[in-house]
């Protein structure tokens, strides 16, 4: 999970005082997120993250966990990204065990997103492979 990228770091980090090193933790993510974004263009690089509920139990509004406030207050990570997934669990109607599905646009409580007409529905199957060919279809206008 990427945002461990993080997390390690700052637990390494943990005897510092100064307030440096969170801005130092943000600045080397970003590197590792701007870099991935330069990369080739026939790479499919998934960068899978917690989610962090920043609402209340109520009204919850959920983003991609982060160390310190930094990443969160510069730079919206969700905007460098065209597709954004989140996981959500219900139950399977047929058995009753849990099912997990990927949202593919937001319900208002997530920053989910995906290019209008890319995926048909709201809620498709957490299977990457399907995600990659639906992907491929919609860039290449099959």
């Amino acid at each position: 999970m990427t945002q461990y990228l993080m997390a390690f770091e700052a637990m390494e980090r943990s005897q510092e005082k100064s307030y440096d090193k969170f801005v130092q933790i943000a600045s080397h993510f970003y590197k590792v997120i701007d870099r991935a974004r330069k990369m080739r263009d026939d790479l499919k690089i998934f960068v899978l993250t917690h989610a962090e509920n920043i609402g209340t139990p109520e009204a919850p509004s959920y983003k991609m966990k982060t160390v310190g406030k930094m990443l969160d207050n510069m730079v919206t990570l969700e905007g460098l990204f065209t597709y954004v997934f989140y996981t959500t669990i219900g139950k399977d109607e047929t058995t009753g065990a849990p099912s997990y599905k990927l949202i593919t646009q937001s319900d208002g409580t997530t920053t989910a997103k995906t290019p209008l007409g890319c995926f048909d529905d709201m809620l498709i199957d957490n299977d990457m492979d399907y995600i990659v060919k639906k992907i491929d279809e919609y860039n290449t206008g099959e």
